[in-house]
């Protein structure tokens, strides 16, 4: 009886031990989870985010591997402020709060001033050649009135094992569900859910640097056999500089993959546009550590994109619309306490350079949920067939700039200021959109 109440006693205590110094091989684990491809990579702040998510991580020794379970409460508050001006018209009307226009019956205006509540729930579980990952997110908005309870989603779940493990050559294969950007690096696409097959092969070079190929396959619409893929190829710490070069293609389109039964021919004609792309990105990123400011990363960044499927419509104008690109900077990394990382990019992007449902860029805000090529963003309302009716996710010009502070080991403050502009007047409305938002991270 006096064993089982000293291991009761203790347990606890050796639980926090475990917080405050994770075990080398759960580093390896929040590796694999978050698609890094080198140490230094692991210094931007997409990087920052996943490391956040999985650094706190209490190992459970099992037969045959280690499984691991983490969490984090966040509180966030958005201010928004987005104004639209219809063609033709002299003033700009407002989308957000109290009298904005309501998109449908079954919608309510969005807020300016918005309070949300998430708890994220993460595990992993590792042996020396297969590993598995989940991550559950209950994010629900903040009131008594307003607030919600129920929303719940399965934001990660697959399973992956190691083909060949050499000392400079390792193949992976993955398959399940994560996003996009956990996986490709892009600041103005893949935030799409990809559930699919992922293969990861990394060879190191001693005098030219690290090499990575990323394959995958994922569905889209298994009811019409729909099916995309994706890939990615780079080059990290080439000549054992600084430099990484990444390049990334991904393809939406199949003709006839989106041809429902029951649907009109223009319906058929306006989905199909929806998934006309085959999205190529060209990324240069380079890392120094300048004395100057006291050996902290810097990283600089730009990148290229275009839609090779792109052709003129009726509502673009009759011209293409395929381009993008962004670029910015970032210094410092976050991950103990006192420590800070901030990142700012300016964003150019066309209103056919990518998918509005995998845009992952600053946005245009779009209250309304109105969509580029239909009446809404989720394909629904009808197809659109003039230039003044197009919003969606594209055709702006912007720059956001964020930053994170962490207040303690285990507490981060995130904070982001946001701002777009129309990029072709020409094309829907006129939007003006911006958003300050402030997050409290306790990750555990």
């Amino acid at each position: 009886m006096l064993v089982l109440f000293a291991v009761l006693l203790v347990a606890p205590l050796l639980g926090q031990q475990t917080l405050v110094s994770p075990p080398k091989e759960i580093a390896q684990v929040a590796d694999i989870d978050s698609g890094n491809k080198s140490s230094d990579e692991a210094d931007d702040m997409q990087s920052l985010r996943r490391w956040l998510r999985d650094k706190r991580m209490i190992t459970i020794k099992e037969l045959g591997g280690d499984l691991s379970l983490s969490a984090e409460v966040r509180t966030e508050f958005q201010a928004s402020n987005e104004e639209s001006k219809a063609a033709g018209a002299s003033s700009f009307t407002r989308q957000r709060g109290k009298g904005a226009p309501i998109p449908n019956k079954k919608s309510m205006p969005k807020p300016m001033y918005a309070w949300d509540v998430e708890l994220n729930l993460m595990l992993d579980y590792r042996t020396d050649r297969a590993w598995a990952a989940a991550r559950i997110e209950f994010d629900n908005d903040m009131g008594q009135r307003s607030g919600t309870t129920d929303k719940i989603k399965l934001e990660k779940a697959y399973l992956g094992g190691r083909i060949v493990a050499g000392d400079t050559l390792t193949i992976d294969s993955e398959i399940g569900r994560r996003f996009l950007f956990n996986v490709y690096d892009s600041k103005i696409e893949f935030s799409s859910i990809f559930d699919g097959v992922l293969v990861r092969l990394s060879k190191a070079f001693p005098s030219m640097g690290d090499y990575y190929f990323l394959p995958g396959a994922f569905l889209i619409n298994d009811v019409t056999s729909h099916y995309g893929w994706v890939a990615e190829m780079g080059g990290l710490q080439i000549a054992n500089t600084g430099l990484n070069i990444k390049y990334s293609i991904i393809d939406w389109y199949r003709p006839g993959g989106e041809n429902m039964s029951g649907q009109t021919a223009a319906q058929t004609k306006a989905a199909q546009l929806r998934y006309q792309f085959l999205v190529s990105q060209f990324q240069v990123q380079y890392y120094l550590y300048p004395e100057w400011i006291g050996k902290r990363l810097i990283k600089l960044y730009a990148a290229g994109l275009t839609n090779h499927l792109a052709s003129p419509l009726a509502i673009t104008n009759h011209q293409k619309q395929n381009w993008g690109w962004y670029t910015g900077v970032s210094i410092g990394v976050a991950k103990k306490k006192g420590e800070f990382a901030l990142d700012a990019n300016y964003q150019w992007v066309q209103a056919q350079a990518v998918p509005e449902f995998d845009s992952n860029g600053i946005g245009r805000g779009n209250a309304l949920g109105l969509g580029f090529y239909t009446q809404y963003t989720d394909g629904g309302g009808g197809p659109n067939t003039s230039p003044s009716q197009p919003v969606g996710g594209t055709n702006f010009k912007g720059f956001e700039i964020e930053g994170l502070y962490a207040l303690t080991d285990n507490l981060v403050v995130q904070q982001s200021y946001k701002m777009s502009w129309t990029l072709d007047h020409d094309i829907g409305p006129d939007l003006k959109y911006k958003q300050y938002e402030i997050e409290f991270i306790y990750a555990f």
